[in-house]
């Protein structure tokens, strides 16, 4: 961990994967970014125009290296929930996330519910149809799906009515919200229409690992992962590994994204190694033998 004064220094900067913290005369920080090249990064933000008021307030920086772009994009992550930087406004809140639950009526049409939760047991999803990361945002699905798939507002919970729904006398509601409509029809569009905003299932028996090298080999990071969730990982370097602290081993729908995306990618498949359950439980107790040499116990969270 390295600490630099802003501009006059940047190229003291590594230009290689990691985070980079951006901090004000008074230490407060500002911003926290990720790259796969932290000097070309933070040099892009002192020459940007568009950013010159941030660049102004900036009297240090911090960068952070890691092994690989998985490893900054974790980071940076966990960094902005947890320290809220001024500039990060998108992301820095820590927020409860929001669950859409299918639900039935009496007459078997699927309703849709929404849950504000701290945590999900992605173990435990049969019922969940999408997770949103705040009401607002949940409420604009519901209404856009509700128009592009003909789904009752009623039904969706997005207005109160007795009898029909608004969308009804529009002609934009089968009647479903009075039992006029097929329901097993008006159940699969409900299915449909969730499909973008489903968690997908986890595509592993059990945990796996991921292994980055650094460009220039100095560094390694290994990763356990399990249902979507960073179990442990653990950075190495001169020969030596360390176990880097995370949140507890709980659902986060940015590190979802995060992870689904780097798992899915068939260019990742050489560094990911799959187990099964019993063996991956041993890996978390009793630390795991890669590339030649030996990670530590203790990585249970």
């Amino acid at each position: 961990m390295k600490y630099h004064l802003a501009a006059d220094s940047i190229s003291t900067l590594p230009d290689s994967p990691g985070v980079y913290l951006f901090y004000g005369s008074l230490e407060e920080l500002l911003y926290v970014g990720k790259s796969k090249t932290i000097r070309t990064r933070v040099r892009s933000h002192f020459s940007s125009p568009e950013e010159r008021r941030l660049c102004r307030k900036v009297y240090r920086v911090e960068a952070r290296e890691t092994a690989g772009e998985l490893g900054a994009l974790l980071l940076e992550s966990q960094l902005i929930k947890e320290l809220r930087p001024l500039y990060n406004v998108a992301s820095r809140r820590r927020r409860r996330i929001i669950v859409a639950h299918r639900s039935m009526n009496p007459q078997g049409y699927a309703i849709v519910n929404l849950e504000a939760i701290d945590y999900l047991d992605v173990k435990e999803t049969e019922p969940i149809l999408g997770v949103f990361k705040h009401k607002t945002q949940a409420k604009e699905y519901l209404a856009l799906i509700a128009k592009s798939h003909r789904l009752c507002p009623k039904l969706l919970r997005l207005e109160v009515a007795r009898r029909y729904c608004f969308s009804y006398h529009l002609g934009q509601c089968g009647g479903a919200c009075m039992g006029e409509e097929d329901v097993a029809g008006y159940n699969a569009r409900v299915e449909a229409a969730f499909e973008a905003r489903r968690i997908k299932a986890w595509p592993y028996e059990a945990g796996v690992t991921v292994e980055e090298l650094s460009p220039r080999g100095s560094q390694r990071e290994v990763f356990l992962i399990d249902n979507w969730c960073l179990v442990a990982s653990f950075n190495s370097a001169d020969d030596g590994f360390a176990k880097i602290p995370h949140t507890q081993h709980r659902f986060d729908y940015d590190s979802y994204k995060i992870l689904y995306s780097y798992l899915t990618d068939p260019q990742n498949c050489k560094a990911i190694k799959s187990y099964g359950r019993r063996e991956f439980e041993e890996l978390r107790r009793n630390g795991i033998r890669i590339s030649g040499a030996e990670l530590p116990s203790g990585s249970k969270t």
